[in-house]
């Protein structure tokens, strides 16, 4: 499943990445003096880690690779494969290779490997490239990715495991950045299996209109035909079709690409982001040539001082029956991979300009038949619905009322898509602020009540969810289920996606829904106050 990643050695040399190794020095012996900023951003990382070995091994091409090397000998007869290079960088000092047998996972600090590939047809050049590499991320508190997916790579004879999201780099042969971006991102979710960029091709080769050139990149329609062939649900905007399909030219306004992302990165899947940018001006293109890009994100950071979430709402945002703050207003910048520079980039939220987006997708959980902007805009129609039955002299049900009045409006909303057991497992392991914890009996019971996936929607206040990252409680909705093609479910309410809230010292179960609205009945939750968000 990885043999590229566990092919033994041809070669093997250890060098120290103390001082007084250059990277720059390293870097232009190896490769020569070409600008190769995505090599020089992974060993930017390691130095970062307070990396202290480095392994370069030679290997030869299997698996993926091997793969690889054949399609593009089909497409360009005159390719000829060169040199590959496996590297790994280490927390400790080593001297021989022997030494790895006495270490462990946490000792690896990143690896790549390189491939070069010699184009005869073109002068003989010969070029450098990032086939994949896998460098955690940093390590701050705030710097959010979840779900890391597990790479197995073997290092001079040993196993070990690194915890990260793939990054690869596109060749101009057989692949471009749409493919690297997904092989990324998929790579993640069906870490079991190995994603080929053959395979990735030969998809798109079917629905392609006359001759197939991959290094040309790929259409959207031959990106969400490669999701459905690894069985990855999706929900996508071609921004440039959907408005003259619908004829809304604000679309990309009301529809913004970071809610999209926002919603794949925090349920653990990612989002892809295509994007349009012109050159500099020159003689032939006055107005410089307009070209796309795309690539994936998997982690946001988090800023608890960031002042727009107040500000929003008590200055800009002004109207409306219901309102909340969506928890991605306290995140500054969105975690991904540009294969043009490196792995691990902060790419400032709003940086990428509205005008520019031209496609987004919000990769899903395995059966999740809706995403998480629909998710939450059932969930505040949902909480709105259960403010009748609170309790005005509980504290914190109190407060929560104060917040999500339609002339507040500061209650704060998190949304994303978690499997019936981790959920579970988040509520055996939730304590509120006084230590209670829930009955385990009625968390059991949850269990023949719930389907096996979810959407949860966890609901806070101000200063509470910035400040301790802790919540009052979620809205928990059915992610199995189909949704209705006649109704708006941004507007309309769906009572049949609800399962349960939970809330300080109660939970509501949905009992009926009439022309007078919905009825709920309550049952008592040990937990009295806030808790943990889910992590």
């Amino acid at each position: 499943m990885s043999d590229h990643r566990q092919v033994e050695p041809l070669r093997l040399d250890i060098h120290s990445f103390g001082y007084p190794f250059s990277c720059f020095d390293y870097i232009d012996s190896k490769f020569g003096e070409f600008d190769y900023p995505a090599i020089r951003r992974c060993f930017s990382l390691a130095r970062s880690s307070n990396a202290k070995s480095l392994i370069v091994e030679t290997i030869s091409p299997t698996g993926v690779i091997a793969d690889e090397n054949a399609e593009i000998i089909d497409l360009h007869p005159s390719f000829e494969p060169g040199r590959l290079l496996r590297f790994s960088f280490w927390g400790c000092d080593l001297q021989n290779a022997s030494e790895l047998n006495c270490l462990e996972d946490k000792e690896l600090l990143g690896y790549g490997i390189l491939k070069e590939d010699v184009r005869h047809d073109d002068h003989s050049q010969r070029y450098w490239h990032i086939f994949e590499a896998v460098f955690p991320k940093y390590a701050h508190r705030h710097n959010c990715v979840p779900n890391p997916a597990p790479y197995p790579i073997q290092v001079g004879g040993k196993r070990f495991t690194i915890n990260g999201v793939l990054y690869c780099q596109q060749n101009g042969l057989n692949k471009c950045c749409a493919h690297v971006a997904l092989r990324s991102l998929i790579s993640r979710l069906q870490c079991d299996q190995p994603v080929s960029y053959r395979a990735i091709n030969d998809v798109a080769r079917k629905l392609h209109k006359g001759q197939f050139d991959p290094a040309k990149g790929l259409k959207p329609q031959e990106m969400t035909a490669v999701l459905d062939y690894y069985g990855i649900p999706f929900g996508d905007i071609d921004y440039e079709q959907a408005a003259k399909e619908i004829g809304n030219k604000n679309i990309r306004k009301d529809l913004p690409y970071q809610s999209y992302i926002y919603a794949g990165i925090e349920s653990g899947c990612g989002g892809l982001l295509g994007f349009k940018f012109r050159e500099p001006p020159s003689a032939e293109t006055p107005q410089g040539k307009e070209h796309g890009h795309i690539i994936p994100f998997y982690g946001h950071t988090f800023n608890k001082d960031t002042w727009s979430p107040d500000a929003e709402v008590h200055y800009f945002n002004i109207g409306g029956n219901m309102g909340y703050i969506p928890s991605s207003s306290w995140t500054s910048s969105l975690i991904g991979h540009d294969d043009n520079f490196g792995p691990n980039f902060c790419v400032p939220r709003l940086y990428v300009k509205p005008e520019q987006a031209e496609y987004v997708v919000e990769l899903r959980r395995p059966m999740v038949h809706y995403g998480g902007i629909t998710a939450e805009a059932q969930g505040i129609q949902f909480l709105y619905s259960l403010i009748p039955y609170l309790d005005t002299s509980h504290s914190w049900q109190r407060r929560l009322i104060y917040f999500a009045n339609p002339r507040v409006r500061k209650v704060i909303l998190r949304t994303l898509s978690v499997k019936r057991k981790s959920y579970l497992e988040h509520l055996r392991e939730c304590r509120d602020w006084q230590g209670n914890a829930d009955d385990v009996q009625t968390i059991n019971k949850l269990e023949t009540l719930l389907p096996n996936m979810l959407w949860v929607v966890e609901v806070s206040v101000p200063h509470l969810f910035p400040a301790n990252e802790r919540k009052l409680g979620e809205i928990v909705l059915n992610g199995l289920q189909k949704l209705d093609s006649d109704k708006n479910y941004e507007n309309e309410v769906d009572f049949s996606l609800f399962l349960m809230a939970r809330f300080p010292g109660t939970y509501f179960f949905l009992t009926a829904v009439n022309q007078y609205g919905p009825t709920f009945a309550a049952m008592t939750n040990g937990m009295t106050s806030h808790t943990e968000v889910i992590r």
